[in-house]
């Protein structure tokens, strides 16, 4: 079963945009903004993209600076 969203407090201007949005795209807000959701909902998050990366060690990044400063000649 679906989840049912109710908006409260959206800035009026924001509104427009959705409905000019909508309307150009030729479907209702609700399916617009249904399908912008869904989008949404399957990549990751940038929260969960940062938590699945191993930080970088010095050496990788001082590996990096050098290979960078050789590239532009400094």
């Amino acid at each position: 079963m679906g989840m049912d969203l109710n908006i409260k407090g959206l800035d009026d201007n924001v509104g427009r945009r959705l409905r000019e949005q909508a309307e150009a795209a030729g479907l209702s807000v609700q399916q617009y903004v249904r399908d912008h959701l869904t989008r949404i909902a399957s990549r990751p998050s940038p929260a969960e993209v940062v938590r699945s990366v191993e930080p970088m060690t010095r050496a990788e990044f001082e590996a990096i600076r050098r290979r960078l400063r050789g590239s532009d000649g400094q």
